[in-house]
């Protein structure tokens, strides 16, 4: 080995470090990489107590000028699964709610989700949910009324084939 190796070697290390760079620029970056995360000055407070049959949660935001939200979720089991009901109340005292209830019958393999929802400025919607398990996958039929009074359906199909390791899934949308 010479006296020039260790220049030469440092000489191409430092070539490489520049094109390693240069290429590592020129990859796409991540959506918003470059953007500073938006986070606000606040206090966040979460209560959590088990009950019985279910719990209970209050979760409570206080932003830096003094505004405060809150979160009141209470969960109880069934026999047959469990309802939910949420209260959500904003800074200036409206209130939004949600009741969830789901149903599992083993017998038939359905799972059963009914929803209604009233909004901050009182309007209200619902929605239901039917999901079955196929014998080669499962079927999900969805109805949905929104504040408006327009009613959605949403029926998705999905039957696989373990043999060949391919699923197929059809998506039929409407409108009424």
């Amino acid at each position: 080995m010479n006296a020039k190796s260790p220049v030469l070697l440092g000489a191409l290390a430092i070539t490489f470090l520049i094109s390693g760079s240069a290429f590592a620029r020129d990859a796409q970056r991540p959506r918003g990489a470059d953007k500073p995360r938006t986070a606000q000055p606040h206090t966040r407070t979460v209560e959590r107590q088990r009950t019985e049959n279910g719990h209970s949660r209050r979760d409570t935001r206080t932003t830096a000028d003094g505004k405060t939200r809150s979160v009141d979720t209470v969960r109880t089991r069934t026999d047959d699964g469990f309802t939910r009901s949420t209260t959500a109340t904003n800074a200036e005292g409206g209130t939004a709610t949600r009741d969830l209830t789901v149903k599992r019958d083993k017998n038939s393999d359905t799972v059963t989700r009914e929803s209604n929802y009233t909004t901050f400025d009182g309007n209200s919607g619902a929605k239901s949910d039917v999901i079955q398990r196929t014998e080669g996958g499962y079927s999900r039929d969805t109805t949905r009324t929104t504040p408006d009074g327009a009613t959605h359906t949403r029926a998705v199909d999905v039957t696989c084939d373990k043999d060949v390791g391919k699923c197929v899934r059809q998506v039929e949308v409407g409108k009424e």
